[in-house]
């Protein structure tokens, strides 16, 4: 399958993912390490895939990628929630969106010699405009804070990205992917058992309830909430590996560059809900708003077109 295609399904997977983790971050969740734990820690899965690993990386220095790709990756997570917590969705979503593939953009041609020809670099521009109108909406302005933690969110997923191609061209996607998930794994662990306790506490919390009468001063995200953590995180993991197959195929930057599609996505679902839903993308959806994110969903096919 070509890795453009396989690309606009985990990017598609991820839409709905991301939808999920806006209703939990809501209301289920108080810590930003919660969430971004939680993801790491479903890494662990990928050891009954260990003993099926033909290739792993070759040298020192390629597992040293492999352990910051996949610990650059949950810190990313960590800043993004992070911001998350401190902003409207409409503010972070665009700046963190947009600078990823510009950043993954600056390393691949630094480090990965990437170089991409006229028609893809104006694709690759459509599509990072596309994001950045279909994710924005009304909002307060971000804080000084809420700022620096989107773009060292957005430089985190990017170093993760451009080191995550490497490891592939070495291992292969398996052995690349194996290698990568279980040092995100051991980062996620690492975060909740030392550098967030309290984060640590409250993953735990959703799968081992206090006693009966007894208290917890930690917010009990039900059983709701874990079903729907449960089923975001499938689909998040599913996208996450079509996505990282889509950057050991292809170009990390159009990759990244892709998650217009993600937002492209959300749209055309608030409009399919926008009376139960209206606010899906933090905004009600009034008639210059919808023209307008309209229009950037013809930018987005437009850039795709170019791309492919």
């Amino acid at each position: 399958m070509n890795w453009i295609l396989v690309t606009i399904l985990g990017q598609l997977s991820n839409g709905v993912a991301f939808a999920i983790d806006k209703i939990l971050l809501r209301s289920a969740f108080t810590r930003s390490a919660t969430y971004a734990g939680l993801v790491g820690l479903l890494s662990s899965i990928i050891l009954v895939a260990v003993p099926f690993v033909r290739i792993w990386p070759s040298d020192g220095n390629h597992w040293f990628l492999a352990f910051v790709t996949g610990a650059t990756f949950i810190l990313a997570l960590w800043a993004f929630f992070a911001a998350l917590a401190r902003a409207e969705t409409t503010r972070i979503v665009p700046i963190v969106g947009s600078l990823i593939p510009i950043f993954t953009l600056v390393g691949s041609f630094a480090f990965l010699a990437e170089r991409l020809s006229d028609r893809s670099f104006v694709g690759f521009a459509l599509l990072i405009i596309a994001t950045i109108v279909l994710s924005s909406g009304k909002a307060g302005k971000p804080s000084s804070q809420a700022i620096w933690l989107s773009v060292t969110s957005a430089m985190l997923f990017a170093v993760s990205s451009v080191a995550g191609k490497a490891v592939y061209g070495d291992a292969g996607f398996f052995g690349g992917f194996v290698s990568t998930r279980l040092f995100a794994a051991f980062t996620a662990l690492f975060v909740l058992t030392l550098l967030d306790r309290e984060g640590g506490r409250e993953a735990l919390s959703i799968f081992i309830r206090p006693k009966h009468g007894g208290t917890s001063k930690h917010k009990q995200p039900g059983a709701t909430a874990a079903l729907l953590a449960m089923v975001g995180q499938s689909l998040g993991a599913l996208g996450f590996v079509l996505v990282q197959y889509g950057i050991s195929q292809g170009s990390p930057s159009i990759v990244n560059a892709m998650q217009a599609v993600q937002y492209a996505f959300l749209v055309l679902l608030a409009l399919f809900l926008r009376r139960r839903a209206p606010q899906l993308l933090g905004e009600n959806l009034t008639k210059k708003a919808l023209i307008l994110k309209i229009s950037a969903l013809f930018v987005t096919a437009m850039g795709l077109f170019l791309i492919v």
